[in-house]
Protein backbone atom coordinates (compact mmCIF):
# COMPACT_ATOMS: atom_id res chain seq x y z
CA UNK A 1 0.00 0.00 0.00
CA UNK A 2 1.42 3.68 -0.94
CA UNK A 3 1.54 6.29 2.18
CA UNK A 4 -0.24 9.25 1.61
CA UNK A 5 0.06 12.60 1.71
CA UNK A 6 -1.24 12.78 5.09
CA UNK A 7 -0.41 16.40 7.30
CA UNK A 8 -2.01 16.68 10.73
CA UNK A 9 -4.96 19.16 8.99
CA UNK A 10 -6.13 15.44 7.33
CA UNK A 11 -10.15 15.09 6.97
CA UNK A 12 -11.34 14.78 10.44
CA UNK A 13 -15.38 13.83 11.04
CA UNK A 14 -14.97 11.04 8.68
CA UNK A 15 -15.09 7.37 8.24
CA UNK A 16 -12.69 4.97 5.66
CA UNK A 17 -13.77 1.87 4.22
CA UNK A 18 -10.80 -0.51 3.30
CA UNK A 19 -10.66 -4.00 1.94
CA UNK A 20 -7.71 -6.50 1.33
CA UNK A 21 -7.37 -7.77 -1.99
CA UNK A 22 -4.94 -10.88 -0.74
CA UNK A 23 -7.46 -11.64 2.09
CA UNK A 24 -11.18 -11.92 2.72
CA UNK A 25 -10.98 -8.78 4.94
CA UNK A 26 -12.86 -5.59 5.22
CA UNK A 27 -12.05 -2.73 7.56
CA UNK A 28 -13.27 0.99 8.63
CA UNK A 29 -11.28 3.79 10.59
CA UNK A 30 -13.15 6.71 11.93
CA UNK A 31 -12.03 10.01 13.54
CA UNK A 32 -13.96 12.77 15.05
CA UNK A 33 -12.61 16.10 16.05
CA UNK A 34 -15.93 18.59 15.66
CA UNK A 35 -18.70 16.53 16.05
CA UNK A 36 -16.62 14.98 18.89
CA UNK A 37 -16.52 18.30 20.27
CA UNK A 38 -20.09 19.15 20.01
CA UNK A 39 -21.15 16.52 22.11
CA UNK A 40 -18.78 17.55 24.67
CA UNK A 41 -19.19 21.42 24.29
CA UNK A 42 -22.97 21.13 25.60
CA UNK A 43 -22.29 18.86 28.70
CA UNK A 44 -19.31 19.20 30.54
CA UNK A 45 -17.84 15.08 31.88
CA UNK A 46 -15.57 14.28 33.93
CA UNK A 47 -12.29 13.37 31.76
CA UNK A 48 -12.53 9.42 32.13
CA UNK A 49 -16.48 9.18 31.26
CA UNK A 50 -15.88 11.91 28.33
CA UNK A 51 -13.05 8.77 27.20
CA UNK A 52 -15.44 6.12 27.67
CA UNK A 53 -18.54 8.22 25.16
CA UNK A 54 -15.93 9.08 22.63
CA UNK A 55 -15.05 5.42 22.44
CA UNK A 56 -18.94 4.55 21.82
CA UNK A 57 -19.14 7.83 19.58
CA UNK A 58 -16.24 5.95 17.31
CA UNK A 59 -17.94 2.37 17.38
CA UNK A 60 -21.46 3.53 16.82
CA UNK A 61 -20.24 4.95 13.74
CA UNK A 62 -18.11 1.71 12.78
CA UNK A 63 -21.10 -0.40 13.53
CA UNK A 64 -23.50 1.63 11.49
CA UNK A 65 -20.98 1.27 8.13
CA UNK A 66 -21.11 -2.44 8.68
CA UNK A 67 -25.12 -2.68 8.17
CA UNK A 68 -25.65 0.00 5.58
CA UNK A 69 -29.74 0.46 6.26
CA UNK A 70 -31.70 3.58 6.35
CA UNK A 71 -32.81 4.17 9.17
CA UNK A 72 -30.72 4.30 12.62
CA UNK A 73 -28.23 2.37 14.99
CA UNK A 74 -28.54 3.07 19.01
CA UNK A 75 -25.20 2.02 21.07
CA UNK A 76 -26.55 1.90 25.20
CA UNK A 77 -25.02 0.60 28.18
CA UNK A 78 -27.34 0.60 31.06
CA UNK A 79 -25.70 -0.07 34.80
CA UNK A 80 -25.15 -0.25 38.44
CA UNK A 81 -22.56 2.02 38.68
CA UNK A 82 -22.04 5.18 38.96
CA UNK A 83 -22.28 5.60 35.57
CA UNK A 84 -26.15 5.13 34.98
CA UNK A 85 -26.20 5.18 31.27
CA UNK A 86 -24.16 6.01 27.80
CA UNK A 87 -26.22 6.21 24.91
CA UNK A 88 -25.10 6.87 21.38
CA UNK A 89 -26.99 7.17 17.86
CA UNK A 90 -25.72 7.00 14.67
CA UNK A 91 -28.03 7.55 11.79
CA UNK A 92 -28.27 6.81 7.87
CA UNK A 93 -27.76 10.26 7.21
CA UNK A 94 -24.27 10.16 8.99
CA UNK A 95 -25.26 12.03 11.68
CA UNK A 96 -24.51 11.35 15.59
CA UNK A 97 -25.22 12.15 18.94
CA UNK A 98 -24.67 11.14 22.49
CA UNK A 99 -25.13 11.38 26.26
CA UNK A 100 -24.40 10.09 29.67
CA UNK A 101 -25.90 10.14 32.69
CA UNK A 102 -23.96 9.65 35.92
CA UNK A 103 -23.85 9.93 40.13
CA UNK A 104 -22.34 13.71 39.83
CA UNK A 105 -21.85 13.02 43.54
CA UNK A 106 -19.42 9.92 42.87
CA UNK A 107 -15.80 10.68 42.12
CA UNK A 108 -14.86 9.22 38.98
CA UNK A 109 -11.09 8.51 39.10
CA UNK A 110 -9.12 9.27 35.36
CA UNK A 111 -8.14 5.44 35.99
CA UNK A 112 -11.33 4.05 36.49
CA UNK A 113 -11.83 1.04 34.44
CA UNK A 114 -15.03 -0.05 32.41
CA UNK A 115 -15.96 -2.25 35.46
CA UNK A 116 -15.22 0.51 37.97
CA UNK A 117 -17.68 2.96 35.83
CA UNK A 118 -20.56 0.40 35.25
CA UNK A 119 -21.29 -2.36 37.63
CA UNK A 120 -23.19 -4.95 36.89
CA UNK A 121 -25.23 -4.11 33.47
CA UNK A 122 -25.87 -4.50 29.33
CA UNK A 123 -24.44 -2.99 26.45
CA UNK A 124 -27.25 -2.84 23.58
CA UNK A 125 -26.97 -2.70 20.09
CA UNK A 126 -30.25 -1.54 18.72
CA UNK A 127 -30.94 -0.82 14.70
CA UNK A 128 -34.35 0.90 13.97
CA UNK A 129 -34.97 0.55 10.09
CA UNK A 130 -37.09 2.75 8.62
CA UNK A 131 -40.24 1.25 8.02
CA UNK A 132 -39.45 -2.36 9.85
CA UNK A 133 -42.39 -3.24 12.19
CA UNK A 134 -39.85 -4.18 15.06
CA UNK A 135 -36.13 -3.16 15.38
CA UNK A 136 -33.16 -6.06 16.12
CA UNK A 137 -31.41 -5.79 18.97
CA UNK A 138 -28.41 -7.11 20.52
CA UNK A 139 -27.64 -7.61 24.13
CA UNK A 140 -24.12 -8.04 26.04
CA UNK A 141 -23.44 -8.28 29.98
CA UNK A 142 -20.87 -5.76 30.94
CA UNK A 143 -18.09 -8.26 31.59
CA UNK A 144 -14.84 -7.43 29.67
CA UNK A 145 -12.72 -4.91 30.47
CA UNK A 146 -13.29 -2.64 27.07
CA UNK A 147 -16.08 -1.12 25.04
CA UNK A 148 -13.96 -2.84 21.79
CA UNK A 149 -14.26 -6.37 23.74
CA UNK A 150 -17.31 -6.17 24.90
CA UNK A 151 -18.23 -5.93 20.71
CA UNK A 152 -15.88 -8.37 19.54
CA UNK A 153 -18.06 -10.91 22.14
CA UNK A 154 -21.12 -9.56 20.45
CA UNK A 155 -19.93 -10.48 16.98
CA UNK A 156 -18.44 -13.77 17.88
CA UNK A 157 -21.48 -14.80 20.01
CA UNK A 158 -24.76 -12.83 17.35
CA UNK A 159 -23.31 -12.86 14.14
CA UNK A 160 -20.52 -15.35 13.87
CA UNK A 161 -17.92 -12.91 12.32
CA UNK A 162 -14.30 -13.09 13.84
CA UNK A 163 -13.90 -9.00 14.29
CA UNK A 164 -11.43 -6.81 16.31
CA UNK A 165 -12.01 -3.49 17.06
CA UNK A 166 -9.36 -0.92 18.21
CA UNK A 167 -10.44 2.40 19.87
CA UNK A 168 -8.90 5.65 21.50
CA UNK A 169 -10.54 9.05 22.64
CA UNK A 170 -9.23 11.89 24.31
CA UNK A 171 -11.11 15.78 25.06
CA UNK A 172 -10.16 16.69 21.69
CA UNK A 173 -10.78 13.65 19.66
CA UNK A 174 -11.98 10.37 19.54
CA UNK A 175 -11.35 7.46 16.73
CA UNK A 176 -11.83 3.84 15.65
CA UNK A 177 -10.46 1.06 13.65
CA UNK A 178 -12.50 -2.02 12.81
CA UNK A 179 -11.32 -5.04 11.11
CA UNK A 180 -13.81 -8.09 10.04
CA UNK A 181 -13.57 -11.17 8.28
CA UNK A 182 -15.68 -11.62 5.16
CA UNK A 183 -18.22 -14.18 4.96
CA UNK A 184 -18.38 -16.88 1.87
CA UNK A 185 -14.51 -16.33 1.36
CA UNK A 186 -13.65 -18.39 -1.53
CA UNK A 187 -9.73 -19.88 -0.34
CA UNK A 188 -9.46 -22.20 1.52
CA UNK A 189 -10.15 -22.01 5.80
CA UNK A 190 -7.03 -22.82 6.47
CA UNK A 191 -5.81 -19.79 3.98
CA UNK A 192 -8.40 -17.51 5.48
CA UNK A 193 -6.99 -18.08 9.17
CA UNK A 194 -3.81 -17.49 7.92
CA UNK A 195 -4.30 -14.22 6.69
CA UNK A 196 -7.06 -13.10 9.56
CA UNK A 197 -4.14 -13.86 12.04
CA UNK A 198 -2.05 -12.25 10.40
CA UNK A 199 -3.50 -8.95 9.55
CA UNK A 200 -5.63 -8.69 13.17
CA UNK A 201 -1.92 -9.55 14.25
CA UNK A 202 -0.45 -6.20 12.59
CA UNK A 203 -3.64 -4.35 13.26
CA UNK A 204 -3.08 -4.76 16.75
CA UNK A 205 -0.05 -3.26 16.83
CA UNK A 206 -1.75 0.40 16.59
CA UNK A 207 -1.18 2.29 19.77
CA UNK A 208 -3.82 4.62 21.42
CA UNK A 209 -2.39 7.69 20.15
CA UNK A 210 -1.42 6.67 16.61
CA UNK A 211 -5.42 6.11 16.26
CA UNK A 212 -6.12 9.64 17.14
CA UNK A 213 -3.32 11.63 15.02
CA UNK A 214 -3.19 9.80 12.19
CA UNK A 215 -5.38 10.24 8.99
CA UNK A 216 -6.00 6.72 7.12
CA UNK A 217 -4.02 7.04 4.32
CA UNK A 218 -1.01 6.92 6.81
CA UNK A 219 -2.21 5.04 9.66
CA UNK A 220 -3.10 2.07 7.25
CA UNK A 221 0.67 2.18 5.47
CA UNK A 222 2.01 2.19 8.50
CA UNK A 223 0.10 -1.13 9.98
CA UNK A 224 -0.47 -3.06 6.59
CA UNK A 225 2.43 -1.70 4.11
CA UNK A 226 3.51 -5.18 3.32
CA UNK A 227 -0.48 -5.96 2.37
CA UNK A 228 -2.31 -5.13 -0.78
CA UNK A 229 -4.43 -3.03 1.12
CA UNK A 230 -7.38 -0.85 -0.67
CA UNK A 231 -9.10 2.67 -0.07
CA UNK A 232 -12.52 2.33 -0.70
CA UNK A 233 -15.42 4.88 -0.11
CA UNK A 234 -15.09 8.01 2.57
CA UNK A 235 -17.94 9.26 4.51
CA UNK A 236 -17.91 12.74 6.16
CA UNK A 237 -19.75 12.99 9.56
CA UNK A 238 -21.40 15.14 11.77
CA UNK A 239 -23.32 16.38 14.59
CA UNK A 240 -26.76 16.56 14.22
CA UNK A 241 -29.86 16.16 16.88
CA UNK A 242 -33.50 15.56 15.58
CA UNK A 243 -34.83 17.78 18.63
CA UNK A 244 -37.42 20.16 17.92
CA UNK A 245 -40.47 22.11 19.77
CA UNK A 246 -42.83 20.60 18.09
CA UNK A 247 -41.43 17.02 19.57
CA UNK A 248 -41.56 18.43 22.69
CA UNK A 249 -45.11 19.36 22.37
CA UNK A 250 -46.22 15.84 21.20
CA UNK A 251 -44.46 14.92 24.55
CA UNK A 252 -46.35 16.98 26.26
CA UNK A 253 -49.68 16.22 24.75
CA UNK A 254 -48.71 12.16 25.74
CA UNK A 255 -49.06 13.59 29.21
CA UNK A 256 -53.00 14.06 29.14
CA UNK A 257 -54.60 17.45 29.52
CA UNK A 258 -55.15 17.49 33.43
CA UNK A 259 -51.87 16.20 34.08
CA UNK A 260 -50.22 18.79 31.56
CA UNK A 261 -52.01 22.16 33.20
CA UNK A 262 -51.38 20.41 37.05
CA UNK A 263 -47.92 20.90 36.77
CA UNK A 264 -47.15 24.15 34.94
CA UNK A 265 -49.54 25.51 37.57
CA UNK A 266 -47.64 24.64 40.10
CA UNK A 267 -44.17 25.43 38.19
CA UNK A 268 -45.64 28.10 36.07
CA UNK A 269 -43.96 27.13 33.71
CA UNK A 270 -42.44 22.85 31.82
CA UNK A 271 -38.67 23.03 30.87
CA UNK A 272 -37.78 20.45 29.05
CA UNK A 273 -34.06 19.57 28.50
CA UNK A 274 -32.58 17.37 25.67
CA UNK A 275 -30.94 14.53 27.00
CA UNK A 276 -28.29 14.74 23.28
CA UNK A 277 -28.06 18.16 22.82
CA UNK A 278 -28.24 20.02 26.32
CA UNK A 279 -31.07 22.51 24.42
CA UNK A 280 -34.11 23.64 26.86
CA UNK A 281 -37.71 24.44 26.01
CA UNK A 282 -40.16 26.23 27.88
CA UNK A 283 -43.96 26.05 27.88
CA UNK A 284 -46.18 28.76 29.42
CA UNK A 285 -50.00 27.80 30.72
CA UNK A 286 -50.78 29.72 26.87
CA UNK A 287 -48.69 27.40 25.29
CA UNK A 288 -49.92 24.24 27.07
CA UNK A 289 -53.40 25.22 26.55
CA UNK A 290 -52.66 26.27 22.68
CA UNK A 291 -51.22 21.99 22.79
CA UNK A 292 -54.60 20.65 23.95
CA UNK A 293 -56.79 23.36 21.88
CA UNK A 294 -54.81 21.92 18.80
CA UNK A 295 -54.50 18.25 19.70
CA UNK A 296 -54.38 16.03 16.43
CA UNK A 297 -54.70 19.06 14.22
CA UNK A 298 -51.06 18.47 12.93
CA UNK A 299 -48.34 21.05 13.80
CA UNK A 300 -49.02 23.49 16.81
CA UNK A 301 -45.21 24.71 16.82
CA UNK A 302 -42.50 24.93 14.59
CA UNK A 303 -40.18 21.83 14.27
CA UNK A 304 -36.93 23.90 13.97
CA UNK A 305 -33.93 22.59 12.19
CA UNK A 306 -31.79 19.57 13.09
CA UNK A 307 -28.91 21.26 15.14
Amino acid sequence: MKESNDTPSFQSDSLQRFIFDNAAIRGEWVHLHDTWQAVTSRRSYPVVLQTLLGEMMSAAALLAATVKIDGRLVLQIKSTGPVKVLMVECTSDDTLRAFAQWDEDATLAEDATLVDLTGEGTLAITIEVDGAAQPYQGVVALDGGSIAELLETYFRQSEQLETRVWLSANTDMAAGLLLQQLPHAERSTEDEEEAWVRISHLASTVSQDELVTLGAGTLLHRLFHEEICRLLTTTILSFACSCSRERVANTINLLGQHDAMALVEEQEKIEVACEFCNEHYYFDKADVALIFAHAGAGTIFDSGTVH
